[in-house]
């Protein structure tokens, strides 16, 4: 198998956030899978504010 980390830098971390998949998504191999509940706890709280 395979793991990567994909790091991704903004000014907020939504933005941050979609830079990251964005990166993921230009990424391919078969069965590719990467989790989609990264940093929604942090994105949430942002949007709260």
């Amino acid at each position: 198998g395979r793991v990567l980390c994909v790091v991704a830098l903004a000014d907020t971390v939504s933005a941050a956030q979609q830079r990251a998949y964005a990166t993921v998504h230009r990424i391919h191999w078969p069965d590719v899978y990467y989790r989609t509940d990264i940093g929604y706890r942090a994105v949430a709280r942002e949007r709260a504010r």
